[in-house]
Order: C-alpha cells, then sequence, then structure tokens
C-alpha cells in the first residue's frame, strides 16, 4: 500500500470516528425519547438531556442521526461505496442461515429480559402503546427506524468503514465500546450484554458482508421485548 493510500485511509478513520462521536453526542442529548438527569442530596436534581421527543419523532431522529447523515457522509464526503458500508445484501444465503438461528434466539432474549422491572420501567419507548395485535403492528415497523438506523452507524458506517484500515478485530472492538457507551442510562443488564452482543453481531456482518440480517434480528429482539412486557 501506497504512502498517499495509507494517509487516505487513515483519513477516513479519523472522520468516521469524529462522525459517530458527533452523531452520539446529538442522539444522547437532544433526541431522546426520556431524560437523564442527575440527583444529589444537596442540589436536588436537574436534568441534563433536552425535553424527551414523541416516540415517532424519536425514531424518525434516530433514523436521520445515526443511520441517513452518516451513510450522506461517509458516500459523498469520504468517497465509499454502499456496499463499502455493509449496505447491500451481502452473502445472502450465509445471511438466511444466520436468520434461521437469529430469530428465534431473538425471541427467547426478549422473553428473558421481559422479566426485569428495570426493563419494564424503560420498554416499551412509547408507553401509549397498548398489547393488541393491530396497534403493536402499526408500533413495531416504526421501531425499525431506530434499530436499522444503530446498525448502520455501528456494524456498517464504522465497522466496515473501518475495517480496511484498522482490521476486522480492531475495528469490530472499536464499534463495539462505542455501542456500549451509548447504552449509558438504559438498565445495567441491557448495557452490559451490549457487550457480548456488539461482537457476535460485528462479527456476523463481517461473514455475512452486510448489516441487514443482524438488523432484523436486533429489532426482533426489540420487539419481542415489547410485546411480552405488554402481554406479560
Amino acid at each position: 500500500m501506497s504512502t498517499q493510500h495509507m494517509t487516505m485511509e487513515r483519513g477516513r478513520a479519523e472522520s468516521l470516528i469524529i462522525l459517530a462521536t458527533v452523531a452520539l453526542v446529538v442522539f444522547y442529548y437532544l433526541m431522546r425519547v426520556d431524560v437523564i438527569a442527575a440527583a444529589s442530596t444537596a442540589r436536588g436534581s436537574l436534568a441534563m438531556t433536552r425535553e424527551p421527543l414523541r416516540p415517532t419523532l424519536h425514531f424518525a431522529a434516530s433514523a436521520l442521526t445515526l443511520g441517513v447523515l452518516p451513510v450522506l457522509f461517509a458516500r459523498w464526503g469520504l468517497g465509499l461505496r454502499l456496499s463499502d458500508l455493509g449496505l447491500g445484501l451481502g452473502r445472502w444465503r450465509v445471511g438466511l442461515a444466520w436468520l434461521a438461528v437469529g430469530i428465534p434466539l431473538a425471541i427467547v432474549a426478549g422473553k428473558i429480559g421481559s422479566s426485569s422491572p428495570e426493563m419494564q420501567f424503560v420498554y416499551p419507548l412509547d408507553p401509549s402503546v397498548r398489547p393488541d395485535l393491530f396497534g403493536f403492528i402499526t408500533y413495531a415497523p416504526m421501531q425499525f427506524l431506530y434499530y436499522g438506523a444503530w446498525e448502520v452507524l455501528f456494524r456498517g458506517v464504522l465497522l466496515f468503514g473501518l475495517q480496511k484500515r484498522l482490521g476486522a478485530g480492531p475495528a469490530n472492538a472499536l464499534q463495539t465500546a462505542l455501542s456500549v457507551i451509548a447504552h449509558f442510562g438504559r438498565p445495567f443488564t441491557e448495557t452490559f450484554s451490549a457487550v457480548p452482543a456488539g461482537l457476535i453481531f460485528g462479527g456476523v456482518c463481517l461473514r455475512t458482508r452486510s448489516i441487514w440480517y443482524v438488523a432484523i434480528i436486533h429489532w426482533l429482539v426489540g420487539v419481542s421485548l415489547d410485546w411480552f412486557i405488554l402481554t406479560g
């Protein structure tokens, strides 16, 4: 690899990491569906994040901030192709095999998580959702805006975008670390489980050369969790 090409790849890597960091700060503080507050016995409590968004607006803002804008920057600002970011179908036969394994596991994970009081306090993100099938079917697709955008940023822009410069292992570790940090403010069990989940999801994406199979599995974990909480 020429010195010029190495310099270009290093610049791309630095830009992608900064891009993801800015996107996460904006998302965490300005586009939440809940409020993160600090509290002390001497000073009381004070909100650290802005007023929460309505759930539908939160999902749309997630899609824009974590998905659309990072991809546009990577594509037009850094010259990366959509296939470079894992946004194609990749090795679809391998992907279907992973879905056959991952879908039942996602449902089981949702069922297990639904028994946690902390998870019940946080989810569903839209507290107005009711456990009737029609209402839930209209709500669940909206959630894919969030989970799909999450995978676009972490497993797409970061993992695939940094793989050539850092190598598959370090890129997977870095995207996992940032995705775990993005869980801060959620229940401990969810944040801690994001460590192995991030590494496994990254590994599956590298094998399939696409983020979409993991996006479906991740989305089904969230959908199953909400459904079991509502009907439990």
